[in-house]
């Protein structure tokens, strides 16, 4: 008991050293839940692709080089009864934007008579089905950029694209992605954007960025993934074959590399947490010298002084860890703050598995910090400490 009358005193001697001790541990906490929040989403992302059984064929130099829009029959020819390649997708990047609004927009032209086969994730009622194939202007909006907009099914809307015929597109809202994971995308029909492209350049566009294979089953993903490359692999146009889970992860990777970033700035700042709160120890150590040197004096024992040290280390690096976590737990699920879109992974979840990741961490710092201070005070010498008081 008399422990921890002891620690308590301690931690309430300067408390706002303390205060302060438990913030610079609490912050790099903080960095280091989000950042697991992000990558968690991520590969819920990820594996969410692979559910599809998608492949997804780019031009082999990069995904910047189009492909012929005439690939997608000849992927189609390699299996003519269509019980294993499903369908087959062109894909085009539009980007976009609205009036003078800086913010980007992704928007995709997706070939109107298999897009609802190959992307059924979208779950189109009949009724949404009908109006896409009836409407060449038709659009499905991304539900985030819906709210951001302030748009609804029924809206006409124009959009801007970032890549030619960069000319205003007037399109017709069908549907949003409400039922989708992706709440950024927008997806309207090849025909328009290609019909678009023909009247603004007097050119008839025959290229796509990407295909999207949808296969039947686990092994037609990996047969076909192998026989598409085969099928092109002397044309001028070599084609790379993926499925859409390696698709997605290295386009992530070559426009954000999200994962190695936050991971290197979490290390960075629990790094910097160890340094703060090893500081700390120190200071105190020094100040309570003769403290300790009369605590051994009296006869306690230098463990007993070694776990002293240690205990309020681990005390202050708890209580900083378990504000770490619980700032972000509570602003990001039961505030407005959980409603916040965030790109890619549209939810920012933080699971209670971080969290004890996040505690584990602020003790492990709370260790390493009175590491030094700690043997310090298992070696203090009484005779020597008393003198330099002189």
């Amino acid at each position: 008991m008399l422990r921890w009358v002891y620690l308590l005193r301690n931690l309430t001697r300067n408390p706002l050293r303390s205060l302060l001790t438990c913030l610079a541990v609490a912050m790099p906490i903080i960095i280091y839940v989000l950042s697991m929040a992000v990558i968690d989403g991520i590969d819920r992302f990820l594996d969410n692709s692979v559910k599809q059984l998608r492949l997804v064929v780019i031009h082999k130099a990069s995904y910047v080089n189009p492909l012929p829009a005439g690939y997608r029959r000849k992927i189609e020819s390699l299996d003519p009864d269509g019980t294993r390649i499903l369908s087959v997708c062109g894909i085009n990047f539009l980007g976009g934007r609205v009036g003078d609004d800086p913010s980007p927009l992704s928007t995709l032209a997706a070939d109107d008579d298999t897009f609802a086969q190959t992307f059924p994730e979208y779950e189109l009622t009949p009724d949404e089905l009908a109006a896409w194939e009836r409407d060449r202007q038709a659009i499905l909006i991304g539900s985030a950029v819906a709210e951001q907009y302030d748009w609804k099914v029924g809206d006409r809307i124009t959009i801007t694209p970032t890549l030619p015929p960069f000319v205003p597109m007037e399109f017709h809202i069908i549907a949003t992605t409400a039922r989708a994971n992706d709440p950024v995308t927008n997806f309207t029909r090849m025909d328009y954007y290609r019909a678009k492209l023909e009247e603004e350049y007097n050119i008839e566009n025959a290229e796509t960025s990407f295909f999207f294979v949808k296969c039947a089953t686990p092994a037609d993903l990996e047969h076909f993934r192998l026989a598409i490359d085969e099928l092109f692999a002397n044309s001028p146009d070599p084609t790379k074959t993926q499925d859409e889970k390696s698709f997605m992860n290295e386009f992530i990777t070559q426009q954000f590399d999200l994962r190695t970033n936050l991971s290197i700035l979490a290390a960075v700042t629990v790094f910097v947490a160890i340094m703060a709160a090893a500081n700390t120890m120190s200071m105190n150590f020094r100040d309570r010298t003769t403290e300790l040197a009369t605590l051994k004096a009296m006869g306690f024992s230098g463990r007993l002084v070694f776990g002293l040290v240690q205990t309020e280390s681990l005390a202050l690096c708890a209580l900083g860890g378990l504000m770490g976590v619980l700032i972000p737990y509570v602003a990001f699920t039961h505030t407005p703050l959980s409603s916040y879109k965030v790109p890619i992974i549209q939810k920012l979840t933080i699971e209670p598995v971080v969290c004890a990741n996040g505690l584990l961490i602020s003790l492990g710092i709370g260790l390493l910090a009175a590491v030094w201070p700690s043997i310090l005070a298992l070696r203090l010498n009484v005779i020597q400490a008393f003198r330099n008081l002189e």
